[in-house]
């Protein structure tokens, strides 16, 4: 046992004298960031996927963007906000600072479900837990895992004026070190990135986002990552409104049809749904009124007129809760060529 633990000590100090110099060569300063003054870089949207010589692609998780700090064997977690995030995740914290060496990783923590899928809803309840007690039960019923995409500093250097590529295969070798533990790496595909795109649609994951592999780490906005979204679309039957003035709109609310053949409400939609360009939309509904919501798990919304479920619209979303609400959702047409009975609820789909 203290043999092996020698050989373990000794792998850390080769790994570290090599990379060390590695990153002297490649000309990376001596002076680490602290982890409070880092800007998070921040990818554009683009509607399409595409592939590109010199481009990496990575699966985008659906998770609390965070940097996490190894300084002096101590751990510090931050949101990107810079908001504290150490004491929520206690086994992430744990994790870091168990590490052989000072670093900032810049990464997604996610919490898994049964089938290894990011679930949101999980970690949103993780992030609700500040005190120290309830984070710790949380991170034992629901533990999260760092999907860590790039390393920032290591040993008392800042990586972030070096090309992308190297700083992410020091990032694969340095937390390869660490055994058994919710820090993983979040691989890339070069090139591919149409390839890639279709697996993560097929999959029903959040979507791929691609950087230029020589692109240094800025903070902020940057054309040099480029994430595309793989949001999920479907149809739903338009069951209430609220007005916005005279004749626009401010929300419609949905419902869908449920597994026991009533109307189940999903939720309201107001993105996309702009005043004006909403008037015969509205002039249609008006002639749809009902005293009361079609759809029995229907909230009491104060603003809303409940209608007869006649039109049907499509709407994109980026999943559906526990509770069978539409999250992230967003107006794109009226389907007048499909009947509301035709509208099936998300969770009788998948």
């Amino acid at each position: 046992m203290v043999a092996q633990g020698r050989r373990k000590n000794q792998a850390f100090r080769s790994q570290l004298q090599k990379q060390v110099t590695e990153i002297e060569h490649a000309g990376a300063p001596r002076s680490a960031p602290d982890v409070t003054n880092v800007v998070v870089m921040k990818p554009e949207t683009r509607e399409r996927p595409f592939s590109r010589p010199g481009w990496l692609f990575e699966l985008k998780y659906d998770g609390f963007r965070m940097l996490a700090e190894r300084r002096d064997g101590e751990a510090r977690l931050l949101y990107r906000s810079g908001r504290e995030a150490t004491g929520i995740f206690p086994e992430l914290a744990r994790a870091v600072a168990a590490l052989p060496f000072d670093l900032i990783l810049d990464g997604e923590a996610v919490v898994l479900d049964a089938a290894g899928r990011p679930a949101f809803q999980l970690l949103q309840r993780r992030g609700q837990r500040t005190r120290r007690i309830d984070a710790e039960h949380a991170a034992a019923a629901a533990p999260a895992t760092f999907f860590a995409f790039d390393l920032l500093a290591f040993a008392g250097y800042d990586l972030r004026p070096l090309p992308l590529a190297l700083r992410k295969d020091l990032l694969r070798r340095s937390l390869d070190l660490a055994e058994e533990s919710p820090l993983r790496v979040v691989e890339a595909v070069e090139e591919r990135g149409e390839d890639f795109y279709a697996a993560v649609v097929g999959l029903g994951l959040e979507g791929v986002v691609g950087k230029r592999g020589d692109s240094p780490y800025k903070g902020g906005v940057s054309r040099d990552w480029l994430k595309v979204r793989a949001d999920r679309s479907a149809d739903f039957a338009i069951v209430g409104f609220e007005p916005e003035g005279k004749t626009g709109l401010r929300n419609l609310h949905l419902a869908a049809v449920g597994p026991g053949g009533g109307w189940d409400y999903v939720g309201p939609v107001g993105s996309g749904v702009a005043g004006n360009q909403m008037r015969p939309i509205r002039a249609r509904l008006e002639a749809l009124r009902r005293p009361q919501a079609v759809a029995a798990n229907a909230p009491a919304v104060r603003a809303a007129v409940w209608v007869e479920p006649a039109l049907v619209c499509e709407v994109r979303y980026k999943e559906h809760t526990d509770d069978g609400r539409l999250r992230q959702p967003v107006f794109l047409r009226l389907r007048d060529d499909k009947r509301p009975e035709e509208c099936t609820a998300p969770a009788a789909r998948q």
